[in-house]
């Protein structure tokens, strides 16, 4: 196995919308007026192939959006990276508050979803949709399958430096 077969490594696309499905986290970049890149941890929802997460008017992404609509997001599931370029589009009223609600829902137990969820709308008035123009992906199973092999009786769990 070489560094071709690793890193060119995609998952399939079935893998990536049932990852994309789950309560997920990941990174939206947006681009700053001086020309940086702008980078902010945010939950999604994946939904009629577009992302969107929560967030207040008043963010740098949010102006940044408003300035630019270019956009990235890469969400790092089990397994896979993936990772879109594409247009940002702000929601504001009925519809962000709907959306909003489907966030929520998606990543609280209902009886957060409930409290913890008021409390994140009473500052979060907009949502954001991001629709995709470019895909990438990888998928770490190559590189899980030689470090494996690499470790002998050493588990994956037993890799990592603990806090």
């Amino acid at each position: 196995m070489d560094a071709r077969d690793v890193y060119l490594a995609k998952p399939p696309e079935e893998a990536i919308d049932e990852q994309l499905k789950r309560p997920l986290g990941g990174v939206v970049g947006t681009l700053n007026p001086e020309g940086t890149i702008h980078l902010a941890f945010v939950i999604h929802l994946w939904e009629n192939g577009r992302f969107y997460f929560e967030t207040a008017s008043l963010t740098k992404k949010v102006r940044n959006l408003r300035a630019n609509p270019t956009c990235s997001y890469a969400v790092d599931a089990e397994g896979f990276m993936v990772m879109v370029e594409g247009t940002g589009r702000i929601l504001e009223g009925a519809e962000a508050e709907e959306i909003n609600k489907r966030i929520r829902s998606k990543h609280l137990v209902p009886e957060a979803a409930e409290t913890v969820g008021r409390a994140w709308g009473s500052v979060d008035d907009v949502a954001v949709e991001i629709t995709p123009t470019r895909w990438r992906s990888w998928s770490s199973a190559k590189l899980i399958e030689l470090s494996k092999k690499a470790a002998g009786d050493l588990s994956p769990g037993e890799w990592w430096v603990k806090e």
